[in-house]
Order: C-alpha cells, then structure tokens, then sequence
C-alpha cells in the first residue's frame, strides 16, 4: 500500500515500518493498520481542517484553557495562526485522552 504523506515522518523516523492497509475512515481521521517491527499497531492521521465534517466542534473545544494569550486571542479571532493553533490544540487533546484511557504511547506533533 501506499504509505500516506502524513505517515511517512513516522517510516523515516524508523516508528512505522509499513503500513498495512487503511481499517476505517471517519469524519475526523483515517485510521491504519501499520507494521513497527513484529507489532501490529494502529495510526490515526486527522484529515484537514477544511475536509473534515465536523459540525459540533465548538462542543468539544468548550472549557479547553490556553495558557498562552497571544494564541487565545488568535483562536478568537479565527485568524489563520489561530485555526492553526486550535487544530494543533484539539490534535494534543486527543492524544493526552488516549493515553489517559487506554495509555498508548502516541507521538505529539502537529503534522499528524
């Protein structure tokens, strides 16, 4: 399979060896079913901002706290730094619930 561009900063950093096949696809993210060494695993890769069919957002971002001002102001304001930094700040959310429920290790960056 072809390996898709928002994996293959996971294949050259050695992480993911190959990926296997695409498992689901939703209204947020892909995920696939991805080979690192002898271990099946899974990856989850968030579509684009502007792709996704995502409707209730707001609902889920209500009570996030961001610490640095000048990113708040820019998140309200719906500038393109601010779309980012809410994209990148809705990204890490998941992440850091994951790891709570099922703790999985999962890389932390922007490009996922």
């Amino acid at each position: 399979m072809k390996i898709p561009k928002q994996i293959q900063p996971l294949v050259d950093d050695g992480l993911v060896d190959d990926v296997v096949r695409r498992l689901m696809s939703g209204k947020e993210a892909d995920v696939y079913v991805v080979r690192c060494g002898t271990e099946i695993r899974c990856a989850k890769v968030y579509k684009d901002a502007v792709k996704r069919s995502f409707k209730q957002a707001v609902t889920y971002q209500e009570g996030r706290k961001v610490r640095n001002s000048r990113r708040g102001r820019a998140m309200e304001k719906g500038s393109k730094f601010g779309r980012k930094q809410q994209e990148e700040t809705w990204q890490n959310a998941e992440v850091d619930a994951l790891y709570l429920l099922a703790g999985c290790r999962c890389p932390r960056s922007s490009a996922l």
